[in-house]
């Protein structure tokens, strides 16, 4: 009876989880996915926990790419997941632990997710696990583990499921509970918002299609759910309009090298046990979708086994739809909707669809699994054989792990403490190339200071000119640039220079007229000497601008 019951079976996905993402259990508190991401995902957290309470209406005004606003809107501002960390942030919880759990929680509630709406479906709880271990394990999932946003689809099964209520009992509540999971959908993951409203209207439109004499009860809530996520997105849309305005939008290009192609479903990740060797085909993990043998298996079983089934079809049209749309620019209909619907034009990869595709493969090996179970004598049997067949196909263990140190670095504490604590002025970190600028944004959650560096999705046009003045600090052309900017101190990381370039740029630093010595610091990896910039005078600041012809110069 527990392994039927909706406790057991998050109690079987947890279990499952920490093997795949094995040994991430054992170091919750204290290390992360050896990738950028989770440095600007513990940020994008710890941003959400800030602003709220102080000025919630800045709340897209994160303190990055300084002086440029609505910097929370140039990625997924992951406000969701932002919401639920916030209460354990405000209590002072460890910030790794906080986006460790939710990034776990994120896999484990979407295998729950399935299982609901599998159950449904089939009336069979170990159908239902089945489906769920596909979708939560996905080689695509475990592989994007370091993408917060990406882990978080439970509202993905959940509104297959509201629709199904909603034709089975149509009603307005029906309705605002299915815009409601869309929207919810939406706020965890942008892309996934968007990709999931496009998927459930296409299947709202093909079950209507199979019970026609529903339409008149159907079409109200349907219209209910489209005004519900439709005022969440509108409202959730504007800071993200007003950043496109100043960074643009996707190149069709771009899009193009981010769309899936048919191999691209017989590609495994790189660490993937079993299917690694098959990663070659494609380059970067967004090409790499393969859900894996066993899970395609159960799936046509369930196809062949259920073809009397209206609902099989459907969620066979389903998978397929996803598939063309993965497509992206390689396709037709996504191709089609690039050009006439301009929000898609903000996505750079049309093969998240993908995750979309898996689901509704999960959905049919439900239905597979529920006849294999009627035709074999050993139902306990054969649901062990396939959860560990599923778990191994899927499993990539050991992730490799970066620690974060714990307790704020000596440098960190002292800006907070006692440089310009009325933060007026910003702060720059050096060097500035684009593996560093994730880490020193992570590290401003402990003062908060307005930062010019930056990583997120897009960056501001000027960005990039900065960077290039910063090239040849503390010359006449970046002292211009920094006073432009507001900085009032620079921070020096003589870890990541050559003794040589460390020594010269904190020698050139120190003899500069135009910024003071404070003092050096221990960072979370070395040493770093902090400058403040002298006030400007009339003659220093003449002198600047006759020297300055430009960074470029």
């Amino acid at each position: 009876m527990f392994r039927n019951s909706l406790f057991g079976a998050t109690i079987a996905l947890i279990v499952l989880t920490v093997i795949v993402t094995w040994p991430q259990a054992l170091h919750l508190a204290s290390a992360v996915p050896d990738h950028d991401d989770p440095f600007f995902s513990m940020w994008r957290l710890a941003w959400i926990a800030h602003a709220l309470p102080r000025d919630p209406s800045h709340l897209f005004d994160g303190n990055i790419f300084y002086p440029h606003l609505r910097t929370l809107a140039y990625s997924d501002a992951t406000l969701f997941e932002g919401l639920l960390a916030a209460p354990w942030l405000w209590a002072h919880v460890n910030l790794v632990l906080v986006y460790n759990v939710c990034v776990l929680a994120g896999i484990v509630s979407s295998g729950v997710g399935m299982f609901v709406l599998v159950r449904h479906l089939t009336n069979d709880p170990d159908a239902a696990l089945v489906a769920a271990a596909i979708f939560a394990l996905a080689p695509y999932r475990i592989e994007h583990v370091m993408h917060l946003e990406l882990q978080w689809t439970v509202w993905m099964p959940l509104a297959f499921y509201a629709v199904h209520r909603l034709f089975d009992q149509p009603s307005a509540r029906g309705g605002v509970i299915l815009g409601a999971a869309l929207a919810l959908q939406l706020l965890a993951s942008v892309y996934y918002g968007v990709f999931l409203s496009l998927l459930v209207a296409a299947f709202s439109v093909m079950l209507l299609a199979s019970r026609a004499r529903q339409a008149r009860t159907v079409l109200l809530p349907l219209c209910v759910a489209a005004v519900t996520v439709g005022a969440v997105a509108a409202a959730y849309a504007l800071p993200y309009i007003d950043a496109a305005r100043e960074v643009g939008t996707r190149a069709a290009g771009e899009t193009a090298s981010f769309s899936a192609q048919l191999g691209s479903y017989l590609s495994a990740p790189e660490q993937n046990w079993i299917w690694g060797w098959t990663s070659s085909r494609f380059e970067g993990n967004e090409l790499r979708l393969f859900p894996g043998l066993v899970a395609v298996l159960i799936a046509v079983t369930g196809v062949a086994g259920n073809y009397r089934e209206r609902l099989v079809w459907i969620y066979l049209a389903t998978l397929m739809l996803a598939i063309e749309l993965s497509l992206g620019m390689n396709g037709t209909v996504y191709a089609w909707l690039y050009s006439h619907v301009s929000p898609l034009r903000g996505f750079r990869a049309p093969a998240r669809f993908g995750i979309l595709a898996v689901c509704a493969l999960a959905v049919l090996a439900g239905f597979g699994f529920r006849f294999l179970r009627r035709q074999l004598a050993a139902p306990r049997a054969l649901l062990v054989a396939a959860l560990v067949a599923i778990g191994v196909e899927s499993g990539s263990a050991p992730l490799k792990l970066t620690e974060v140190q714990r307790s704020p670095p000596d440098v960190y504490t002292v800006l907070d403490k006692f440089l310009k604590p009325e933060r007026t002025t910003a702060v720059i970190e050096l060097p500035m190339a684009s593996g560093f600028n994730v880490v020193y944004m992570f590290w401003s959650s402990r003062h908060w200071r307005p930062l010019v560096n930056g990583y997120s999705g897009y960056a501001p046009p000027d960005f990039q000119e900065t960077v290039k003045c910063m090239d040849k600090f503390p010359d006449a052309a970046s002292i211009a640039r920094l006073r432009g900017l507001n900085v009032g101190h620079v921070l020096l990381h003589g870890y990541y220079y050559s003794e040589r370039e460390r020594t010269a740029v904190v020698l050139a630093a120190a003899r500069s007229p135009d910024l003071i010595p404070v003092g050096r610091y221990r960072d979370w990896i070395g040493i770093t000497d902090v400058f403040a910039l002298a006030p400007a005078t009339q003659h220093r600041e003449a002198r600047l601008l006759d020297q300055h012809t430009g960074c470029g110069d």
